[in-house]
């Protein structure tokens, strides 16, 4: 029987049996509840050592909206390729853009039916994962690029953060080094707190560099819609003079890229080296106005957490943070980059990485703020 129909099998049972535990009997002691939560802790974490045959499962499926965005997905993708090299079986399902969100759930359920005992996906899928983590606690989720409470976080599940605060700021400070109209522009798939820390170090970087910065910030709604990317930054050029672009905004980037190309301005990538992967495309003019990207190694991390896994080691009902300490998070520093940014500003950045790793040196973070309204007031104060 399919895990589909099971789940809904499961949910009458789990009804029935409530019903009978209602219709009285001695009640639960406390011993016994936290007898059953400590049996239930150590099978998870045993759920990643053995399958019957007493071998690890080495099965995972990575869920992603779509490959091609030469960003996140491509990034997590790559994580893909290195596992299969290591004798893993994974397998990728594309599930389309925000319209297909309806069916995601089922293309989960799928791969779970197939046998794939690791399902990884990005924040995108977090909350079917949470609830597909309580409905089938023998399999494991990875949740990368999110972040939550750790007593929320179910035994079966692991989340990969990244303080992408951090490397936003050094590429902060250098498109506020690169301006030469005096504002920079911030442009984003959709408003998540992910992304607002993104948006909160970039800010605190080029504020950090120039004071007198103005930014401006915009989310295009979309991770999947270049063309709107592209009009949104071309307006920004013409309303607001913005003359250097950072977008965290996954396919919709592109359109960025484009629209720096057609105005003769500067761009900064994010997660990937975007201008190797422009290179090498059928468009490689457009790596030519990428002055470097803030990385996000979610290929390496992902592989990190699997050796983890092999080795017994890997954290479950657990926060996995990362930064510039752990080589998680940086930026793209090629011959490109070298050639077109001043020697003086590269020392600059190179100086504020070294002590964001080291600790002396603290990058502003969406997490700090106490309120929404904090993030809305830095935005208001930046804006040109």
């Amino acid at each position: 029987m399919k895990r589909k129909q099971l789940a809904a099998l499961a949910a009458a049972t789990v009804m029935a049996l409530s019903l009978v535990g209602c219709g009285g009997g001695s009640s639960t002691s406390t011993e016994t509840k936290a007898a059953e939560a400590g049996a239930t802790t150590a099978a998870a974490a045993e759920t990643d050592k053995k399958a019957d045959d007493g071998e690890l499962i080495k099965k995972v499926a990575h869920v992603c909206q779509g490959l091609g965005d030469k960003s996140f997905s491509d990034s997590l993708e790559g994580g893909m390729k290195v596992l299969r090299e290591k004798g893993w079986d994974c397998k990728t399902v594309e599930c389309g853009d925000e319209t297909k969100a309806d069916k995601y759930e089922d293309m989960m359920l799928d791969v779970i039916d197939e046998g794939y005992h690791y399902i990884v996906a990005s924040s995108t899928f977090r909350d079917v994962m949470l609830k597909l983590a309580k409905e089938y606690p023998e399999n494991q989720f990875i949740i990368v690029d999110d972040s939550m409470d750790e007593a929320d976080i179910p035994d079966n599940v692991a989340l990969i953060f990244y303080a992408q605060n951090e490397g936003s700021y050094i590429v902060g400070q250098l498109a506020a080094g690169m301006s030469e109209s005096g504002v920079v522009a911030v442009n984003v798939g959709m408003d998540t707190p992910v992304i607002a820390d993104f948006v909160t170090g970039f800010i605190d970087g080029a504020q950090a560099y120039d004071p007198d910065i103005k930014i401006v910030k915009a989310a295009v709604g979309s991770w999947t819609d270049p063309a709107k990317m592209k009009e949104l930054c071309l307006t920004q050029a013409r309303d607001k003079q913005a003359d250097v672009f950072y977008q965290v905004a996954g396919a919709s980037g592109a359109g960025l890229f484009e629209a720096c190309k057609e105005l003769g301005t500067w761009a900064i990538g994010v997660d990937s080296d975007q201008y190797a992967y422009y290179k090498e495309s059928e468009n490689p003019e457009l790596a030519d106005i990428i002055l470097t990207s803030m990385l996000k190694n979610v290929g390496d991390s992902v592989v990190a957490f699997f050796e983890k896994v092999e080795n017994g080691e890997a954290e479950w009902g657990k926060q996995n943070s990362l930064g510039l300490s752990d080589n998680a998070v940086g930026y793209v520093d090629n011959d490109f980059f070298e050639a077109t940014v001043p020697e003086e500003l590269r020392a600059v950045m190179v100086e504020s990485k070294e002590k964001i790793a080291s600790g002396e040196l603290k990058a502003k973070s969406y997490y700090d703020f106490a309120n929404e309204d904090e993030y809305q007031k830095l935005l208001d104060s930046v804006a040109p």
